[in-house]
């Protein structure tokens, strides 16, 4: 009987492991070798930059004063137009008036954007009401001050209204202040980019500036930086790094030393998609040479669109002929 006992076990056994899944492995992929980049931005900081980790290459790029507004191009409760603020742009709203009592800029009270992601607080803000299905225009009218371009001349005011989305496309009315030169423009959306981008120029261009989002971690460029002045936040144009914080997350530190950092190391780190996380304080200026020192101590560890780990550090700020300009970095995959 014991002997029939274990032979019903053991059949018990092999049923039960049977009908269990097996382990699925993890597939095996390449870490690869540490590498170098150099971003070419040049002196003036005129080039704005996508940068991708996995293919380890520069995927875009524009000069930063060909464009004015970006335009969200995903989600479905989300419809906020940023400004350019590597030309130092800045937006006025004078709230639901008339879009022809609107003719001075005056009494205009304008306010910059910030690179913190909270749109509902940028200077245009949300614009936008929902109504039966739709999305209609809240109808304020805005003055754009549309800031500089790359040799510092003053590009002047433009004044605009939304009228709505129409078959999932933006619609704005624009004009210079005097009322000439009145456009309609329509702007589509795209899943596949996180901003559609736009040009007052011309009555109006759309501008694919960006990569695919999923195809770019790291925008080198220009912005709007909010920075303490005896007591207050000041707006100063900087250059530096925003993350792609659709799909990309970012955690620093500056205990560890770089060759000797691994995955397991930082998972005690809380990763942000804060746009301006890496900023531009991983260089300082130096008063006494009046120069850029990067600061290597600083390590950043990326988390990509795919899943992946990054670590990466800026080793230099300057090309072989000592043009500020060209920040160059070393990266590796976790």
């Amino acid at each position: 009987m014991k002997f029939l006992k274990y032979i019903y076990i053991l059949i018990f056994i092999f049923i039960i492991t049977s009908c269990m899944e097996e382990d699925i492995p993890v597939k095996p992929y390449s870490r690869g070798d540490e590498k170098t980049a150099t971003i070419e931005m040049t002196s003036k900081y005129s080039n704005q930059i996508y940068f991708h980790f996995e293919t380890g290459e520069v995927v875009k790029q524009n000069q930063y004063d060909i464009w004015d507004l970006a335009f969200m191009s995903y989600g479905n409760d989300s419809y906020y137009v940023l400004l350019n603020g590597a030309k130092f742009m800045e937006a006025a709203d004078f709230g639901n008036v008339s879009f022809e009592s609107i003719t001075s800029s005056k009494d205009a009270k304008f306010r910059y954007d910030s690179t913190n992601a909270d749109y509902d607080n940028y200077s245009i803000g949300k614009w936008w009401k929902k109504q039966d299905g739709k999305i209609l225009s809240n109808d304020h009218v805005y003055i754009i001050n549309r800031g500089n371009n790359i040799q510092g001349k003053k590009l002047g005011y433009i004044k605009m209204m939304f009228l709505g989305i129409e078959n999932n496309q933006y619609k704005i009315k624009f004009s210079n202040l005097d009322g000439s030169n009145e456009s309609i423009a329509l702007i589509p959306r795209d899943e596949k980019y996180n901003f559609i981008y736009f040009s007052f120029n011309d009555g109006g261009k759309i501008l694919e500036l960006e990569p695919e989002s999923t195809k770019w971690d790291l925008l080198f460029t220009k912005y709007i930086a909010f920075l303490p002045f005896e007591g207050n936040l000041l707006p100063y144009s900087v250059t530096g790094v925003l993350i792609n914080n659709r799909y990309v997350s970012v955690a620093s530190d500056t205990t560890m030393n770089f060759k000797d950092i691994t995955l397991d190391s930082i998972k005690r780190f809380t990763f942000s998609n804060r746009p301006d996380y890496i900023g531009h304080e991983w260089k300082k200026f130096t008063l006494t040479g009046e120069s850029y020192a990067v600061r290597p101590e600083i390590n950043y560890f990326l988390n990509d669109y795919q899943g992946f780990y990054w670590k990466f550090h800026f080793t230099f700020f300057y090309n072989e002929k000592g043009e500020r300009g060209y920040p160059k970095f070393d990266f590796k995959k976790l």
